[in-house]
């Protein structure tokens, strides 16, 4: 930018040079071959030696303060740059080129930063975005420094028009964009708002980090069906989000509760592998609960050949899918979700499409599953799970 600014000095020296005093030119000359020198302390002098000697005009002061804006920008005399751009940008004629204009105030964005002048590198970029100025890191470093200075509803509005932009120009818009926007959200407490934004990086950008954060706060919303705690945690498990004693303990009784030995004994024997259960003063317990599993596993295998005689209606086929789920026996599962699917008469429907989804992506129909996550309505809390499984499915 610096070199730049010299090209904007020489050619404004050479168109207006007949109407530059001797002195001045000499001067100001001699600054400027200092600066081609790399001699900056010495330019930086001479330019304000010659910005300050008497009778400037009106023509010889912007050819005067391009050369002493580059001097001070090299000089990293970054409040004088800012000065000495700002009074040039203010003080040009009206009818001056826009993209001259447009390349000083980038000069004059870049001194603004670099002297932690956050003010006015808002000011200034807002300017040049109104001017059309098309240099892609203005609006970033607008948005950065508006979340500085704690100004989060402009900070909301200014990424919300660069994902504007950026959809129209078919570009990603920038993890750091959007955590700045999320930080903005969650000081106006606005948890609409912030959890969008969440769903926006899982999508994007998506990492441990966020799901350990994404996927307790829908259990924590007003409106989550508990029926779903068991899904929660198997989202939790798919993410590594999975990592204490007590949740894997929690999640192996929701599976016994529900019906479903198989998936209990494989959670309990996940955490034994981890190291998190069978040592320490609760050890009795562990085993008290791995025991409890296989009694329940033992019973369950002797009636699964009832089960599989009786299950005439959806609701019992749909069921027995789930059993065969747990056991990891995608084929038969997605056997019965699809008879029970297409019989009807389901009473928890979202759910059952909701495990039918899972289950065409354990079984590696990718297409499929996100076809039938998308299809899951009618239940507010299962259709936030299975935009979840979307949405690591999309990713992985």
């Amino acid at each position: 930018m610096a070199a730049a600014l010299l090209c904007f000095s020489l050619a404004g020296h050479t168109q207006t040079q007949v109407a530059v005093r001797p002195e001045v030119a000499k001067t100001l000359q001699a600054a400027q071959d200092a600066l081609k020198a790399g001699h900056i302390e010495s330019a930086l002098a001479l330019s304000q030696q010659t910005m300050a000697m008497p009778g400037i005009t009106p023509l010889e002061k912007p050819i005067i303060q391009r050369t002493l804006a580059v001097a001070a920008l090299q000089a990293k005399n970054f409040p004088l740059a800012v000065s000495t751009l700002e009074n040039l940008i203010q003080e040009m004629p009206a009818d001056a080129p826009a993209a001259q204009k447009r390349a000083l105030i980038e000069s004059l964005l870049n001194a603004s930063q670099q002297a932690q002048d956050h003010k006015r590198v808002v000011d200034w970029a807002r300017i040049y975005l109104k001017l059309e100025g098309s240099n892609p890191s203005v609006r970033p470093v607008l948005i950065q420094t508006l979340s500085v200075l704690k100004r989060h509803e402009e900070v909301i509005q200014e990424v919300k028009e660069k994902m504007r932009l950026d959809e129209a120009a078919k570009l990603k818009t920038a993890e750091s964009e959007l955590r700045m926007m999320a930080v903005s959200q969650r000081q106006l407490k606005d948890d609409t708002g912030y959890n969008g934004t969440l769903k926006l990086l899982l999508q994007n950008y998506p990492s441990k980090a966020y799901w350990g954060e994404m996927i307790p706060r829908l259990a924590r919303q007003a409106n989550f069906n508990a029926r779903f705690d068991l899904d929660l945690y198997r989202l939790l498990a798919l993410t590594g989000n999975l990592e204490d004693a007590i949740e894997y303990i929690d999640m192996a009784n929701l599976a016994l509760k529900a019906g479903l030995p198989a998936e209990a004994e494989r959670t309990v024997a996940q955490a034994y592998t981890a190291g998190l259960l069978g040592k320490g003063g609760d050890a009795a317990n562990h085993q008290k609960l791995r025991q409890q599993i296989q009694q329940r596993l033992t019973e369950d295998d002797k009636a699964m050949p009832s089960l599989e005689r009786s299950a005439k209606e959806a609701n019992a086929l749909a069921s027995l899918a789930d059993v065969y789920a747990s056991k990891q026996k995608w084929e038969q599962a997605q056997t019965y979700y699809s008879k029970a699917l297409a019989m009807g008469g389901l009473r928890r429907e979202a759910e059952t499409r909701l495990h039918a989804g899972i289950v065409l992506f354990k079984a590696g129909q990718k297409a499929e599953a996100l076809t039938m996550f998308d299809s899951v309505q009618g239940d507010a809390t299962a259709v936030d799970i299975a935009q979840l499984w979307k949405a690591w499915l999309v990713n992985n």
